[in-house]
């Protein structure tokens, strides 16, 4: 049985194609368009799933939508009348795009796709509920789903059981934690749904002297439930997150690009303390509401979804400040990951079926063979060589990775959601210090962002303070501090704040991967490496060989290591641009 789910139409459109519950391809529409946070309709990334499972749309038994946009037109409508006259200008801009597509997907989906079965439309936040706690290992589990906003939720409490996922509670628009966090993303230079994660990488160089102010805007109870005074805000019905209000109390705005001052790390290091400070208030709460009447051992189980779940630095502390003793954050925690989410609750619950699949890793994409990976050098007029033995091409890029040299990492299937985790990378020693700034040029982002480690599984306590000695974080969405005695050697990775996320890499889930980080140990005696997603400046992760030939060529990269191909910029010959 194929269900084929779909997310489209807010940002990061995709689509993931299950067969009997299990996931068989998928991938996001920007790595196809190369329009970064692609919202079209995932078109083209539909024809990847349909092709590398060698089905056509026939043979779809049903499709999924991650969300009711009846419902969402609805809220929307009321917001319009709420607001009105303000909301005009809004009104007017919007309104066409939701009477002519957003509302008839069920239309583009029979008449584009040409698909003649039944089609389910899934509620926003139980997509997101149903891809985490259906891609965990628990059979019962609390669920929370945190994000801006769906059709009308923001944050929803979930008990999972069984294949059940029931709601015990919820906060609705235009209350949202989400929102708050874009609001100040906005206010500070940085583009909303794209940037939250630089203010989290900022706030490490701030002090949270501001958190007073950030409270006059939201009301939080002891439950963690808030409301937040709307007269601060202006998303409801202008173009712009903030009102004059809100400007009196924090001052100007600081322009894109423009100088990042003091104030502005403060102000972001205060709002990630009030994200963490609410966001704990809400899991103490959830944990006491699955256990209320549990007369048996408590549940300590929990999964998060949506955008909030990707700060990681808020998830590396749940441990300390919640009872929660098992976490699973699904990867592709936003809006892309709502594909899986709605298709895995379609089989799951709306169609009843038994059987479940931890999902593990995320290498749910596109991949190439040697001969298109080798026709594509040979157009680009480049040397190379093939390795006749996966044993001698980790050698070598081992080798130059201890040497202190940049590489540009290109293997097997690509991954869905928004971390590269080792098919996709660009990577390099954890140390010295400069090479955080090397990795940061090649890449043309702020000097002030933080890199991630990918470490061997059965190394991560020894470098990091991980609540168990068995840690498991293969999706790098936690992060964790790093132990004093390591921090000199993982330099180039340890943020101001001493923390680091991580991705955890085991044998079995991480092939060559994992084998290129275990013979760089055996080399160095460090079980760590310097990992950022394969892309440049404003480009989505880089989804071809000729993407990641024509970055490595823009670029100071030392070398590319491309299928069983090994590509030095010494290597180069005539090249010439197609």
């Amino acid at each position: 049985m194929y269900i084929l789910g779909i997310s489209a139409y807010y940002h990061d459109s995709a689509a993931v194609l299950i067969k009997d519950g299990k996931i068989v391809c998928g991938a996001e529409e920007e790595r196809f368009t190369r329009k970064k946070h692609d919202n079209g309709f995932p078109f083209k990334a539909i024809e990847f799933c349909l092709k590398e499972a060698g089905i056509s749309i026939k043979q779809v038994n049903y499709v999924s939508y991650y969300e009711k946009p009846l419902l969402k037109f609805e809220r929307l409508m009321e917001t319009f009348v709420e607001t009105y006259p303000c909301s005009l200008k809004v009104f007017l801009k919007g309104m066409p795009e939701h009477l002519d597509y957003k509302i008839k997907i069920q239309k583009t989906i029979k008449d584009k796709l040409k698909y003649k079965g039944k089609v389910y439309f899934v509620p926003h936040h139980l997509s997101h509920a149903a891809a985490s706690y259906y891609a965990s290992p628990f059979k019962d589990s609390a669920v929370l789903t945190i994000d801006g906003v769906g059709e009308y939720q923001t944050t929803a409490l979930w008990k999972g059981e069984g294949n059940k996922i029931n709601l015990l509670k919820s906060i609705d628009f235009p209350d949202s934690l989400g929102l708050l966090y874009s609001t100040f993303t906005a206010f500070l230079g940085f583009k909303i749904n794209d940037d939250e994660y630089k203010v989290m990488g900022l706030a490490a160089y701030g002090k949270p002297k501001y958190t007073k102010q950030i409270y006059k805007l939201i009301d939080v109870k002891d439950d963690g439930s808030f409301r937040m005074d709307q007269s601060y805000f202006a998303y409801r019905e202008s173009f712009k997150m903030w009102s004059k209000k809100f400007v009196k109390l924090f001052g100007k705005p600081r322009q894109p690009e423009g100088v990042m001052t003091q104030k502005h790390k403060d102000i972001a290091a205060s709002l990630q303390k009030v994200t963490e400070e609410i966001y704990f208030k809400i899991l103490n709460h959830l944990y006491k509401q699955i256990n209320i009447n549990n007369q048996q051992s408590a549940i300590s189980n929990l999964c998060l979804s949506g955008g909030v779940a990707l700060n990681a630095l808020a998830n590396g502390k749940i441990y300390e400040n919640t009872p929660f003793k098992n976490i699973y954050v699904f990867g592709a925690a936003g809006d892309s990951g709502g594909a899986l989410g709605s298709a895995l609750l379609t089989y799951y619950f709306i169609l009843g079926k038994n059987r479940r699949n931890k999902i593990k890793d995320l290498y749910f994409g596109s991949s190439y063979s040697n001969s298109e990976i080798e026709k594509e050098l040979e157009a680009y007029g480049l040397s190379y060589r093939k390795f006749s033995s996966e044993e001698k091409l980790i050698a070598e890029a081992a080798k130059l990775l201890s040497e202190g040299k940049i590489i540009g990492w290109f293997q097997g299937k690509m991954e869905f959601g928004p971390r590269a985790l080792g098919s996709r990378s660009i990577l390099s020693s954890p140390n010295p210090r400069a090479m955080k700034e090397k990795v940061n040029r090649i890449k043309v982002r702020e000097q002030f962002r933080p890199f991630a480690g990918s470490i061997l599984q059965e190394k991560v306590d020894e470098y990091f303070k991980v609540p168990e000695k068995t840690h498991w974080s293969p999706f790098m969405i936690f992060c964790f501090i790093v132990k004093k005695d390591k921090r000199k050697e993982l330099a180039a990775i340890v943020h101001e704040d001493n923390t680091c996320r991580v991705q955890t890499v085991n044998r079995k889930d991480n092939g060559r991967y994992y084998k290129l980080i275990n013979k760089y140990y055996n080399l160095t005696g460090t079980p760590c490496i310097l990992n950022t997603s394969f892309n440049l400046k404003g480009e989505p992760v880089v989804e071809n060989p000729k993407q990641a030939i024509e970055d490595f060529l823009k670029t100071k990269m030392d070398h590319l290591v491309v299928g069983d191909y090994l590509v030095s910029k010494n290597f180069r010959r005539n090249f010439y641009s197609r």
